[in-house]
């Protein structure tokens, strides 16, 4: 009899060790700084995306940005230009877990992307500590495309999106409902006139959206480091964002 409960004693301990020791596996993994990474989608694709831990991850749940690139000829881990040299250098101060995915379509703003976007979403939720009322889009040119796409269509996910030299179109924006806005825009974009997001930007207002505008002046649209200092301003207004969200 006790050579029995001895054996039951064995088992459960090797299984709580076991499970221990693939706990500490799993947990190494995520280890700080940017990798490369794969994420099998639930079509059968696969989506490579470029993943950022901050130092100071552990336990407690950290602020999740999604970062969408920009155009161009899309070669693997694209996203990691935007991600290093942009979005990584302007939101540090918040230490947040950052994605930045390569685009499986034309553009963000299409079922396709849409889809395989959120399902990378989900699954940075499920496997590292997120706080759920901290979850940032933000997007640069065709990126800032997505972000307004995005925002239209999952204000129950993203508490803010920031979209940059990006527009939209009269029917994505009269989705976009109270989710704050921190639009950034340079004057001198050639390739995406500021026009129209200006009209965009207006007519939100006039319906009393929480929107921000910034206007760049000087910086051209392929000067991507440019917007660094207008991105990393919107530091202290996702703070006080999220500071209202707890209320």
């Amino acid at each position: 009899m006790k050579e029995l409960f001895g054996i039951k004693l064995l088992v459960v301990l090797t299984f709580f060790v076991i499970a221990g020791i693939a706990w500490a596996a799993g947990e190494s993994e995520k280890k700080a700084g940017i990798r490369e990474e794969v994420l099998s989608l639930k079509s059968g694709d696969m989506m490579r995306y470029t993943l950022y831990i901050p130092d100071s991850y552990s336990q407690k749940p950290v602020p999740f940005v999604l970062a969408l690139h920009y155009g161009g000829t899309v070669t693997p881990y694209y996203g990691r230009g935007l991600l290093a040299y942009l979005v990584e250098p302007a939101l540090r101060e918040l230490a947040p877990i950052i994605a930045a995915p390569d685009c499986p379509a034309r553009g963000w703003d299409n079922p396709t992307s849409e889809a395989a976007v959120m399902e990378l979403v989900n699954y940075i939720k499920e496997n590292y500590h997120i706080d759920n009322k901290r979850i940032v889009v933000t997007g640069f040119s065709m990126g800032g495309i997505g972000t307004w796409y995005l925002a239209g269509r999952y204000p129950e996910v993203f508490s803010a999106a920031i979209p940059i030299a990006g527009t939209t179109d009269a029917a994505t924006s009269e989705r976009i409902g109270d989710i704050p806005l921190y639009v950034i825009h340079s004057r001198a974009d050639r390739v995406l006139p500021i026009e129209p997001t200006e009209k965009i930007v207006a007519d939100l207002k006039s319906k009393g959206k929480p929107v921000e505008f910034v206007v760049l002046k000087g910086v051209d649209h392929y000067d991507t480091s440019g917007f660094t200092d207008a991105l990393k301003e919107a530091v202290p207004w996702l703070k006080k964002i999220w500071k209202n969200n707890k209320h």
